[in-house]
């Protein structure tokens, strides 16, 4: 039977996450009902209930969606089943400072949206938002369940459980099923199985950007056992990890590493980490070192060294 909910979609004026969050609903099977969107950009909701009126009228479309546009945050609430955040705290100008500043002081950032002095400075913009947020879905939809896309992952989860403790919520982001499809790559590889990332079960810890999978099992098969046999079968040629590519798109395709969390087509440095960090802990660090929590730890090191030595 076919299941109508409603999601409230703080953030709906996405250019990314929304849109990627549509088409991923509009390849379901069995849903239908009401994705309200609710933005302070009232602009770029409407440009995206446009988009998902389009995905409505893919023939690929199995789940099919009535997308309604808010200007109060409560009323895009009102009744909903699920709450999804994506939002940008701050503008590029904000980015900018989170991620340069810092470098007067010898700390390199490639992302600077997690931890570091980037991430504190973006967490400062986001918690009292969050905190409305939270306040909003307690009043109007406490059972709603709620699904956090917004850095720092961590510190916005955490401020929605501070301010109201019986709320239904988690952070999600794609490092840890990027992680998946690299360990479905490696039982291929060295045990000849293949079968699809959502059977590999892994157990990961840490925050968002700053991960590690600490188990990683296939039925009876550790995986994390066979990483040492696969890094040094491809330490030399790479290896592009995506479900359904070649794994030596990373030669043709620019784009081919920017979205992987562990390819092993890395500059010779940073596998060079990456692989000790595998042999010497036995675990599974992601994503890549040079995003290694958002923070660059080599360039920053090398900063304080150069410091230190001039």
């Amino acid at each position: 039977m076919e299941g109508k909910i409603k999601i409230a979609y703080i953030g709906g004026g996405s250019k990314l996450w929304a849109r990627t969050f549509m088409s991923d609903l509009a390849v379901a099977e069995n849903l239908s009902g009401e994705i309200a969107l609710y933005d302070i950009d009232m602009e770029a909701s409407e440009r995206n209930a446009r988009i998902g009126g389009y995905i409505n009228k893919d023939p690929r479309t199995k789940s099919k969606f009535e997308y309604r546009l808010y200007e109060r945050l409560e009323d895009s609430l009102d009744g909903a089943d699920f709450v999804v955040i994506s939002i940008l705290p701050g503008t590029f100008r904000e980015m900018r400072s989170d991620v340069h500043t810092p470098e007067k002081y010898g700390i390199y950032q490639s992302v600077g949206d997690t931890v570091g002095p980037g991430g504190i400075l973006r967490a400062m913009r986001t918690v009292p938002i969050y905190e409305d947020f939270a306040r909003a879905i307690r009043d109007t939809c406490p059972n709603a369940w709620v699904i956090n896309f917004t850095n720092p992952m961590s510190v916005c989860t955490k401020v929605l459980y501070d301010v109201f403790p019986g709320i239904k919520a988690f952070g999600c982001c794609h490092e840890v099923f990027h992680a998946q499809e690299f360990l479905s790559c490696v039982l291929k590889e060295i045990k000849g199985i293949n079968v699809h990332r959502s059977r590999i079960y892994t157990d990961a810890c840490g925050v968002n950007h700053f991960t590690w999978i600490t188990e990683a099992k296939y039925g009876n098969i550790d995986l994390l056992s066979l990483l040492p046999e696969f890094i040094d079968r491809f330490y030399e040629e790479g290896y592009f990890e995506r479900e359904g590519q070649d794994r030596f798109a990373f030669r043709t395709d620019p784009f081919a590493y920017g979205n992987s969390a562990n390819t092993v087509c890395l500059p010779r440095r940073e596998t060079v980490i990456w692989r000790s960090l595998c042999r010497t802990n036995g675990i599974l660090k992601i994503p890549r070192p040079s995003r290694n929590g958002s923070l660059d730890l080599r360039r920053s090191i090398s900063a304080r060294n150069n410091r230190l030595s001039g």
